[in-house]
């Protein structure tokens, strides 16, 4: 994946620029310090177990890390929240009205990535998970007590799962018009118990409140699990086993890791 990661980062920081110098001051800024390109590696990966990297692919990349980039500005403002990655949050580095602009500028960067006809099933998928995310963030914004692991799994998969699901379902989709039921839904299946697995990790690392971290504590064995058999299952209909090891070795690193 080393040549398409480093296309991504080139066409990221182009589609990025802004000719209005505080704009582009600001993306700058929220792109000095890069996250882990979790999103745009799980649709280059979901896209190789199937077919080719292609056009449809790149641009379906780079939507899901303008899109992630906007949510977390976007999150940030709403949470009231200081620091992102190590450095202080536009909203605390600018103001408000900055960061939610520069959060509106980004969705319409990112929007303008699938705005070619062949790309139009994958925004579609993507528009409903924006919907989901901004439902999960106003059901958490509710204060509502996760001593119900319903209530706790309806949050994060609203807020973090979907967007994972749907990077592994539409790289499946930026190769191949016709995916079968069977694997489409265990593609599917597989990003969203993985999305939950990096959440409930994140909520272990974050420990802010105890009782989610004990929630998280308690399910998180349970759904990578269910990751595992579920990338298991797909390996009778794919084409790059490289990938589906990566993609292996990515699901336990998410439950893992320590960052």
């Amino acid at each position: 994946m080393e040549n398409e990661l480093e296309r991504f980062e080139k066409a990221f920081w182009a589609v990025l620029s802004s000719e209005v110098l505080p704009m582009d001051g600001m993306m700058r800024y929220v792109s000095s310090v890069p996250g882990k390109r979790l999103r745009p590696r799980l649709v280059f990966l979901s896209a190789k177990l199937f077919g080719e990297v292609n056009d449809v692919t790149r641009r379906t990349a780079l939507f899901v890390e303008m899109f992630h980039t906007a949510t977390l500005i976007h999150d940030d403002v709403v949470d009231g929240s200081d620091t992102r990655r190590g450095q202080a949050s536009l909203n605390a580095h600018l103001d408000n009205k900055s960061a939610v602009l520069a959060g509106d500028y980004l969705l319409a960067k990112a929007l303008a990535q699938l705005s070619h006809p062949e790309d139009h099933q994958i925004l579609q998928e993507m528009l409903k998970v924006a919907m989901a995310m901004s439902e999960g963030e106003l059901i958490q914004s509710g204060k509502l007590k996760v001593e119900s692991g319903k209530v706790y799994l309806d949050i994060i998969t609203r807020k973090t799962a979907r967007l994972i699901q749907a990077c592994c379902v539409c790289g499946a989709m930026s190769v191949t018009s016709n995916l079968q039921p069977l694997t489409s839904h265990l593609i599917s299946d597989f990003g969203l118990n993985l999305g939950l697995v990096f959440q409930m990790r994140d909520d272990i690392l974050d420990n802010d409140d105890p009782a989610t971290t004990v929630m998280a504590q308690r399910l998180l064995p349970e759904y990578l699990d269910k990751a595992l058999k579920n990338l298991d299952a797909l390996t009778p209909y794919i084409i790059d086993k490289d990938a589906w090891a990566s993609l292996r070795e990515l699901t336990v690193f998410c439950a893992e890791r320590n960052h």
